[in-house]
């Protein structure tokens, strides 16, 4: 069986980004699961970007109840407020998902996420300067 989330600390460009992959079912569940797993780095914490790959994930459970369920756990971590936040989808079906999740609840809980289905796009965002 392979594993549903799967982390990983990147620097690139003298930038310091997370990566977490998603495969298997994605709901507000494993969203938070994920945010666990990021937990146990303390850049975290501190606010870098993080890449959310779900070009593995099934997103057809990721409703907006869902997404309501996301922003409630994100409200546990004030010093993700304000950070950029990517996700990386494999179509265009799914683009359209992202975009809504791009500005779901973003009144109150500020985030800047932008998804992405290219990997170098997502990537040139995440390590541009804050504000881009």
């Amino acid at each position: 069986m392979r594993r549903v989330i799967e982390t990983d600390l990147i620097y690139q460009n003298g930038f310091q980004l997370l990566k977490i992959k998603v495969q298997g079912t994605m709901t507000g569940a494993v969203v938070g699961a994920g945010m666990e797993a990021l937990n146990v780095y303390e850049e975290y914490a501190a606010g870098v970007p993080v890449l959310w790959d779900l070009r593995e994930a099934d997103l057809s459970q990721y409703t907006t109840a869902e997404m309501e369920i996301t922003n409630q756990l994100l409200q546990h971590h004030p010093g993700r407020r304000n950070v950029k936040s990517a996700s990386l989808v494999p179509d265009r079906g799914a683009m359209l998902l992202a975009r809504l999740w791009e500005v779901y609840g973003v009144d109150r809980f500020p985030l800047q996420r932008r998804a992405f289905l290219k990997l170098e796009d997502a990537m040139e965002w995440l390590t541009s300067d804050a504000g881009a």
